[in-house]
This record gives structure tokens, C-alpha cells and sequence, in this order.
């Protein structure tokens, strides 16, 4: 099996000082965030509805909910209904929890949800996301306050866990690997066999894990990422004949009706509209994920 490190999200942020982000999505009905998993911790504030897989894990979530991702736990999120979505991706070593709680093998574990009747716990999260981007000292002193308001709250209400922290199983690494081989061909056919010869794994072994853990098909999400990695090169001015034959379509009018039916407007009006099918914003920096 390949290096499990090799497969977190090749994010680019800091691995030390303030390791804080916060990030706005507008999503659309569907897939919005792929299957990966990164260091940090990811607070997500939605304002609309949808689902979390989370390790396997179906959750389903509603306007402001509140939803955790712990390090390295393989994520995605499938929306309902079009709106906004608010990422707060904060590095565990911020949280100071190593110094508190003494003991390298030990860490703070978040809950998977709350509800969105908690009201203490939304104000805390409202006046994190208002924070103006470059976050200055004094920002970053609040942002800090605020985190460790959020980790009493959770404490003081028997909701977080502290651990021993545990190595990645190997489906995860099997899952990791496979999302890599998809990536890296999304420009050629790519038969299930060959992922699972890839991986080392039988196909029908690699269906079930791929199920449990992104809640669709392989051939589903090799699908949707190629669509996505097409509307990018859309955006970035390549014709219809270009993205047909770089993706391996076979002609023009099944790659249309493709476009559609994810996003729901033709890839000619896609090129012709400003950011028409809601790109993610982000608040701090430049961040797609």
C-alpha cells in the first residue's frame, strides 16, 4: 500500500504560527466538496441543507447545524439545496490541547454534529466568520478566544472526547489510493478494474468500500470529478472540441447534456456568464477546494 501522507489535500497552508482559515462556498444541488481528508480540523456552518460523508458515515444536515471534521477523517458533502456554506479550518496544534492535556498520545476529539438549536454555539461561530480578511493581531487574539469559548462549551456540555490517537485503518488507505489513481487518469477511461488492480484489491471489494465511504459509485464520482475538472478548463477558455477529446466524451452533444443535467445551465452559457454556477469564495485567501 502507498504512504497514507501522501494523499491528505495538497492545501498549501501553514504548518505553523496562526494556522486559521475560513472558507465561503456556494454550493449547488449535488456533489460540492470531494472525498479527502487534510491535517486540520474543519468546523462546517452550513446554511442550507445537505449530507456529510464522514469516514463512511452518512450525516445528514440542516441550516445551521454545526458539523466537525477531526483530523485526517475522510470527508465530502453533498448538497440538497443551493446556498451558502462556511469552512473554518483551524490546525489542532492551535488549540493549545497537546500543552493542556500533557500527553503526545492523547487529543481532543469533536463531536460529528450539533443542532442547530444551540444557540451559544452559532453566535461563537457568526462572530468568527464576520472577521475581516488579513486577520490582524488583535482578530487573531479574538479568533483565539473564540476557539477556546468553543472548546469549554463543548466540554462543559459532555461533548468532546479526549483519546488516544490511533494510525489510519487500511480501508482508508485503500480509498486514498484509489482517489489518487482517479485523479491522475481522469483524462483517460478508467475501468473499476483497473482502480482495484491499482490498489490491490478485488473490484468487488473496492465497489463496497467506495459506497461505504463517498455514499455513490466509482464510476459516479470518476463521473462528477471529470465534469468538474472539464468546467475548469471551460473557465479557463478551452473549446468543446478541446474538453471532448481531452476527456475522452464521445461527441459534443453527450458532453452537453452531461453539463447540464450537474449543473443546470449548457457549458455555452457557462462560458458566456460571470461565475454562474457559484465558484467558492474564499474569505482569507485564494481557495478552491
Amino acid at each position: 500500500m502507498k504512504d497514507y501522507a501522501k494523499y491528505r489535500e495538497e492545501n498549501g497552508r501553514l504548518t505553523s504560527g496562526f494556522m486559521f482559515y475560513t472558507y465561503t462556498l456556494y454550493a449547488v444541488p449535488g456533489p460540492n466538496v470531494p472525498l479527502h481528508w487534510h491535517e486540520e480540523v474543519e468546523i462546517m456552518f452550513p446554511k442550507t441543507d445537505g449530507v456529510l460523508m464522514l469516514d463512511g458515515k452518512k450525516i445528514n444536515f440542516h441550516e445551521d447545524d454545526i458539523l466537525f471534521v477531526n483530523s485526517r477523517q475522510l470527508h465530502s458533502t453533498y448538497h440538497i439545496n443551493a446556498g451558502w456554506s462556511y469552512h473554518i479550518v483551524v490546525h489542532p496544534e492551535l488549540f493549545c490541547t497537546r500543552n493542556i492535556l500533557n500527553n503526545k498520545n492523547k487529543s481532543f476529539r469533536f463531536p460529528e454534529k450539533l443542532d442547530s438549536d444551540d444557540a451559544s454555539y452559532r453566535q461563537i461561530l457568526e462572530d468568527i466568520i464576520q472577521i475581516p480578511a488579513p486577520i490582524s493581531d488583535a482578530n487573531k487574539l479574538f479568533i483565539m478566544s473564540k476557539l477556546f469559548e468553543l472548546l469549554f462549551h463543548l466540554t462543559d456540555n459532555g461533548y468532546s472526547l479526549i483519546e488516544n490517537e490511533t494510525e489510519p485503518t487500511p480501508q482508508t488507505g485503500y480509498i486514498k489510493s484509489a482517489l489518487e489513481y482517479i485523479h491522475q487518469n481522469l483524462s483517460h477511461k478508467i475501468p473499476v478494474q483497473d482502480i482495484a488492480d491499482e490498489v490491490g484489491i478485488s473490484k468487488e471489494y473496492l465497489m463496497r468500500l467506495f459506497k461505504l465511504y463517498t455514499g455513490g459509485t466509482v464510476n459516479s464520482y470518476i463521473q462528477a470529478h471529470r465534469l468538474e475538472a472539464a468546467k475548469n478548463d471551460l473557465a479557463a477558455g478551452c473549446s468543446l472540441t478541446d474538453i471532448v477529446c481531452r476527456y475522452s466524451y464521445s461527441d459534443v452533444a453527450y458532453f452537453c447534456r452531461l453539463f447540464k443535467k450537474q449543473y443546470g445551465i449548457s457549458p455555452g452559457k457557462f462560458k458566456e456568464t460571470p461565475d454562474p454556477i457559484g465558484q467558492s469564495h474564499n474569505m482569507n485567501k485564494e481557495f478552491i477546494r
